[in-house]
C-alpha cells in the first residue's frame, strides 16, 4: 500500500489511499532498485522544480514504467506567503501509471521561508512507505541543497541526523569530455 499525505501540516488528518501497483514483467523475481537511474532523475527533477519553488512546494512520486524512471508531480496551493505549506500528495498518487513500480519520492522546500529541516509530516509520510522495496525519499532545502534520509527514523531529529547531502540544484555538474 502506497500512502499519500500532505506536507508541513500541523493539524491535518492523514490521507491514506491504497493503490495496487504491479511490477513490470521484466522486473518479476528480484526487483532491481535502479539506484543510478533514480539518482539522475532526482537531480533532474530538482534542477527543474527547485528554481520554481520560490512560492510553491513541489512533490513527486518516483516510479519506473516501460524501462523509464519518471515522476508523478504535484504542488501545493496554499503556500504563497505562508510559513507552512500543504501538498496534497493524492494528486501525484493519481498520476502514477497502472503497473508502475514506485521507487520513492522527492519534494522541494520553498525559498521564501528558508526551510532547511524536514517536518514531522515529511518524516512520517516517507516512513509510512518504507515497506515498499527500494523506496527512497529525497528533499531539497530552500538554498538548493538536496538530501536523502533514513526512512527508519522515528523523529525529525533522527531523520536530520541520518540525512546525506547529494548535491545542490543550483550547481551544474561538471562533465568530462568524451
Amino acid at each position: 500500500m502506497l500512502r499519500a499525505r500532505g506536507f508541513r501540516v500541523f493539524s491535518a488528518a492523514w490521507i491514506l489511499l491504497s493503490v495496487s501497483l504491479s511490477t513490470e514483467a521484466s522486473e518479476i523475481g528480484s526487483t532491481p532498485c535502479f539506484e543510478d537511474e533514480v539518482m539522475r532523475h532526482v537531480r533532474d527533477q530538482f534542477a527543474i522544480y527547485g528554481p520554481r519553488s520560490s512560492q510553491y512546494e513541489y512533490f513527486g512520486f518516483i516510479y519506473r514504467k516501460d524501462g523509464r524512471v519518471d515522476s508523478a508531480v504535484t504542488h501545493d496551493f496554499a503556500c504563497r506567503g505562508q510559513m507552512e505549506c500543504v501538498v496534497n500528495t493524492v494528486f501525484a498518487l493519481r498520476r502514477i501509471p497502472k503497473g508502475a513500480k514506485v521507487l520513492g519520492e522527492w519534494h522541494t522546500h520553498p525559498h521564501f521561508h528558508e526551510a532547511d529541516a524536514l517536518s514531522m509530516e515529511d518524516v512520517r509520510g516517507a516512513r509510512a512507505n518504507r515497506h515498499i522495496r527500494c523506496y527512497t525519499a529525497f528533499y531539497s532545502s530552500h538554498d538548493g541543497d538536496f538530501y536523502r534520509w533514513n526512512l527508519d527514523a522515528l523523529t525529525v531529529a533522527a531523520a536530520m541526523a541520518s540525512r546525506m547531502r547529494l548535491g545542490n540544484y543550483r550547481e551544474r555538474e561538471e562533465t568530462s569530455p568524451l
